[in-house]
């Protein structure tokens, strides 16, 4: 079935077929679509507004997440220097300054909340993950079950409103924006983060690149494809550049190593170690070597932040401010 661009509207065509879920393990296979102009790329099918929310509290891994793990992990907030060493600027909600109300959307397991609250903002959240609402109720945070455009926060309130890796969730990035500008106060920011198609690993990796990541992100985009978006908006690109996490470098080599067939979960996902046992039934030495050598690059992969320079890092950030 055709699609038409949810950007800017023009015909797309097939880039990738038969992708499917690596991380999770949800059943099915994907094709990804590209625009013929504009070179944004979409996940076909897409999934419902009905069928996101679901699947993200039955196959994303924060059921078994405490309160308790969320407050203690807001008390190591990465310094500066830390953050430039190792790409984390894509993470919005730090940008927080002292007093500002923030806005955090796909607040997932209120990781984000926590830190908002510890560097002196006010957090609010917003999520679809039933999981989501359970941690962020115990520790006392406001939060809405949901999506943005039916929330009951007030409009015009938010100094700060932040999505980092949410975007390319969205099933209509476009509205999600108009949505952010009615919450947001005169002289507010809008701060968002997404993967970059543009980036250079993604031309190395190809169909196997970690950020495509179906059916969970839908929209895949270049710089073109946000220039545009912002302009349907009604917002202007107050700063746009690229960062490259070192952990996502690892991570996708790791991915690599441990892939699994469709339908299968990826423990790697839920506890941040590689299935040994699947490694040593493939009885490839160098894959296992790789496992116990690659958490030493994470401190060390300055060439990543040579690819965030020339705009070919891995994610994009952007901040949007009201026109």
């Amino acid at each position: 079935m055709k699609q038409a661009c949810k950007i800017c509207g023009n015909k797309t065509r097939i880039k990738y077929r038969q992708l499917y879920d690596d991380r999770h393990g949800y059943p099915g296979r994907f094709d990804l679509r590209e625009c013929v102009s504009c070179g944004f790329m979409q996940t076909a099918p897409q999934l419902t507004t009905r069928e996101i929310a679901k699947i993200y509290s039955k196959h994303y891994p924060r059921a078994k997440i405490s309160p308790e793990q969320v407050l203690a992990a807001a008390k190591n907030i990465p310094s500066k220097e830390t953050i430039e060493k190792k790409g984390l600027g894509g993470t919005c909600h730090l940008d927080t300054k002292p007093g500002e109300r923030v806005l955090d959307i796909g607040s997932g397991a209120g990781y984000s909340l926590a830190e908002i609250k510890a560097l002196g903002g006010v957090a609010y959240g917003v999520d679809p993950d039933k999981n989501a609402e359970r941690i962020a109720r115990k520790l006392g945070f406001k939060f809405h079950l949901g999506f943005l455009h039916n929330s009951h926060f007030p409009k015009k309130h938010f100094d700060l409103i932040t999505a980092s890796q949410v975007l390319e969730h969205t099933p209509d990035p476009v509205r999600l924006l108009i949505a952010c500008k009615s919450y947001l106060k005169p002289g507010g920011r809008i701060r968002m983060s997404f993967p970059n198609t543009g980036a250079l690993y993604r031309s190395l990796w190809g169909k196997a690149w970690l950020h495509w990541h179906v059916p969970y992100h839908l929209n895949h985009f270049n710089k073109t494809s946000v220039e545009i978006m912002a302009k349907k908006a009604g917002l202007k690109i107050r700063s746009i550049k690229t960062v490259t996490p070192n952990l996502w470098t690892v991570l996708q080599i790791r991915s690599w190593v441990s892939q699994v067939r469709m339908g299968e979960r990826n423990t790697m996902w839920d506890t941040g170690r590689v299935d040994e046992k699947k490694i040593e039934a493939k009885k490839d030495w160098l894959k296992s070597l790789s496992l116990r050598f690659l958490p030493m690059l994470e401190d060390k992969l300055f060439f990543n932040r040579i690819l965030d320079w020339f705009g070919r890092g891995e994610s994009f950030v952007v901040e949007f401010r009201l026109c």
